[in-house]
C-alpha cells in the first residue's frame, strides 16, 4: 500500500520543498523519489497504530510545520495515510 497509495501523495505534497535541493532538505524528512527507499524514512516519522499522533500527519495538518497546512483532517489523502498508519504493526 505505500507504494502504491501512500507515495504518490508524499511526491505531490512533499516533495517539491522535501527533497535534495529543497528548502526541507536539511530535515529528517528528505524524499529521494525511490518509494522502497523512503518507507523506512517515513516510518519512523508515524507512530504505528496511531495516526493522530503520527509527526508525519501533524506536520502534513500545519502542526510546526514552516511550510503550513499540506492535507486537510478530512481529505482523502490524509485518510489514506492514515488508514496506512493504522495497518502498520
Amino acid at each position: 500500500m505505500f507504494e502504491t497509495s501512500v507515495y504518490p501523495i508524499l511526491e505531490t505534497y512533499c516533495e517539491a520543498c522535501h527533497t535534495a535541493g529543497g528548502e526541507g532538505e536539511y530535515s529528517v524528512y528528505v524524499l529521494t523519489g525511490n518509494a522502497r527507499l523512503d518507507r523506512a524514512m517515513v516510518v519512523r516519522l508515524v507512530t504505528p497504530g496511531d495516526a493522530t499522533d503520527s509527526l508525519l500527519l501533524r506536520r502534513a495538518t500545519g502542526e510546526g510545520h514552516m511550510g503550513g497546512q499540506v492535507l486537510a483532517v478530512d481529505s482523502p489523502e490524509y485518510q489514506t495515510i492514515s488508514n496506512w498508519i493504522l495497518g502498520l504493526e
